[in-house]
Formats: structure tokens, C-alpha cells, sequence
């Protein structure tokens, strides 16, 4: 048997670099506090975690990034460049803790240049509270821009388990449909039989698809 073993530096830099809260300026955590009333065993998607939307928010070039929080806050953090980002949460005017945010889209649903956010929500169930919201971009001013929840004007106020939404254009007319991913419910941790729920459409759940008549 022979044995070779042989010890070097590497020869290349790694790909990733980790950097820190204090280097970039990010301080969005999704923290979860479970109780008694409301934990994984009462709803079983409590850790599935909340969307994140890249874009940019700003038209500056850089890209800049949305969190959604299932418990808190939901934030907006404009990109200033080498790596570091600015909190412009309140200055851009997202709804202040708004229910149990999941999924984030990005979207120009106008198509004015400007990007939009779409914010899924959880409502209904074990005492969560919530409506998808549409934020629409009415400007950006001194480099931050500012949002205002449209999702009702658009019929998009969507009131249920959502997950996520997809944005295209499903009938090739020229304007953005939605697809929306809404997830099971289990009111009781256990599963109904099949043909109680076969060829039936639940109101909050099951996935819907949105068709844009009005351009």
C-alpha cells in the first residue's frame, strides 16, 4: 500500500465571501417566537420562512433587496454600493408590520420603468391576519423611492394562505397576469379524505390564476 499525502496553499481565492451586518449595513432578521397558541405543531408551514425580492428599486444601476418577515417588520434596503446598503424602510413608505408576510415578487405590473413588490400574506388561520399587498412605485426622490399599496385597485387583495405569486403574460395581450401559489390547509393536523375535497375550489386556498383585462 502507498500512501501520498501532501500539504500546499491553495491557488485560488474562494468564490464566496461571507460579510457581516456591521460590513453591509443588513440587520433583517426573520426571528420566529413560538408559543403555546401558535408554534409548527398548530400550523405546520411556521418555518417555512419568508421571501426575499431583488431589483432595482431606485433606477440607480445597483441592485437592491426586499425581505418579508413572517412576525415583524418587512424592509426595504436600498443598495449604496461596494457592498453596503442603506434601511429605507420607513422613507419609502412600506406598510408598518403588516400580518404573516411569505412570499415577495418583483414586478413593473404598470410598465412605467418603475419596480413594484408583491407581498404574500397568510390570513385566517390561528388567529393570523393579513391581505396580499400590491406595493405600486409613485416616484423615487432623492434616490429613495416611495410605495403605495394598490392590491385592491388591481383585484389582487388576495385574502388567505398564499406562498408565492409568478407574474407573465399568460394570454399574450400585452399585459401582466398573476399566478398565485396558495398552500393547503390543515385546520386539525389531520387530511380530509380526497373525495371530499375533489373538484371543489377552496376560497383561501388552492392556487388562483388572475387574468389582466384593464392593461
Amino acid at each position: 500500500m502507498l500512501v501520498v499525502v501532501a500539504c500546499g496553499k491553495p491557488t485560488q481565492q474562494p468564490l464566496l465571501q461571507v460579510l457581516t451586518a456591521e460590513q453591509t449595513g443588513i440587520h433583517f432578521a426573520n426571528n420566529l417566537t413560538a408559543t403555546n397558541a401558535f408554534n409548527m405543531f398548530k400550523y405546520m408551514y411556521f418555518y417555512n420562512g419568508a421571501g426575499v425580492g431583488v431589483g432595482d428599486f431606485n433606477n440607480d444601476g445597483l441592485q437592491d433587496v426586499f425581505f418579508a418577515s413572517n412576525q415583524s417588520q418587512n424592509s426595504l434596503y436600498l443598495n449604496k454600493g461596494n457592498f453596503t446598503f442603506e434601511d429605507v424602510t420607513a422613507a419609502a413608505n412600506i406598510p408598518v408590520k403588516s400580518g404573516w408576510s411569505t412570499g415577495v415578487s418583483v414586478v413593473d405590473i404598470n410598465n412605467d420603468g418603475l419596480l413594484d413588490i408583491y407581498v404574500c400574506k397568510v390570513s385566517g388561520y390561528e388567529g393570523l391576519t393579513g391581505t396580499n399587498e400590491l406595493l405600486i412605485c409613485k416616484g423615487i426622490k432623492n434616490g429613495i423611492p416611495t410605495y403605495v399599496n394598490e392590491a385592491e385597485a388591481y383585484g389582487l387583495n388576495f385574502k388567505g394562505f398564499s406562498t408565492q405569486a409568478a407574474f407573465f403574460d399568460m394570454d399574450v395581450d400585452g399585459d401582466i397576469d398573476m399566478y398565485l401559489l396558495n398552500h393547503a390547509v390543515h385546520h386539525n393536523g389531520t387530511f380530509a379524505q380526497r373525495s371530499s375535497f375533489e373538484n371543489a375550489i377552496h376560497p383561501t386556498s388552492g392556487d388562483k390564476l388572475y387574468r389582466n383585462d384593464a392593461g
